[in-house]
């Protein structure tokens, strides 16, 4: 039996994954926080390589979820938009900082 919203499910299959991976992701941004953005964490562990790998994880995570609910064209359309909006914020903040 597949579990409710996982990989294979009948109700929103890979709800669950992106659950999972979006949880991992926060955890490597708290330690980025926690070390002002240093790439080495007080464990020892590469925080660059994690938030790679977790970034990564999530985005196919994330993938799956909309290419399985039918979902994917409207979730990249809001996704280019979301993503200009926030380079125009980025723009913006550098240019009041010169």
């Amino acid at each position: 039996m597949t579990a409710p919203f996982g990989i294979g499910a009948e109700v929103y299959p890979g709800l669950a994954k992106v659950a999972e991976e979006a949880g991992e992701l926060l955890q490597v941004l708290g330690k980025l926080v926690a070390t002002s953005g240093a790439a080495t964490h007080y464990d020892g562990s590469d925080l660059r390589a994690r938030l790679v790998e977790e970034c990564g994880d999530l985005l196919a995570a994330l993938g799956y979820l909309t290419a399985a609910n039918g979902i994917a064209d409207e979730v990249a359309e809001r996704a280019a938009a979301k993503r200009e909006l926030f380079q125009a914020w980025h723009d913006a903040a550098r240019a009041s900082r010169r």
